[in-house]
């Protein structure tokens, strides 16, 4: 759907967020066939527990902040039913610039 202004903008769900419908409607209507996921912990935890991430891209940089209130990359809702826990397999890893590392991660799929 586009408004007026040029802003294009999709709902999926009518009483909560749905995953799948998301990327069925970004694929029809924006022919989207790949989507990186960056958004908050419960956003990335409903795309993992729906079985939609098949790769977890993490940069480790080497700081702390001593912050009590830091979040998690994934976090579910109080609200949502308990899942069990998802395995990764370390894929790659490269050393970065200022001592960072970069971990790429794929998914074990549950057989």
């Amino acid at each position: 759907m586009v408004h007026a202004k040029g802003i294009s903008y999709i709902f999926a769900g009518k009483d909560r967020f749905d995953c799948r419908l998301l990327l069925k409607k970004l694929n029809s209507s924006f022919h989207i066939n790949r989507l990186m996921i960056a958004g908050g912990g419960m956003i990335n935890w409903s795309f993992l527990q729906e079985g939609l991430i098949d790769e977890l891209s993490l940069v480790i940089a080497p700081a702390a902040d001593g912050g009590t209130s830091s979040v998690s990359i994934f976090e579910r809702a109080d609200f949502l039913p308990p899942h069990t826990p998802v395995e990764f397999s370390l894929a790659d890893v490269k050393k970065l610039d200022d001592d960072g590392l970069w971990l790429r991660y794929t998914i074990l799929k549950k057989g």
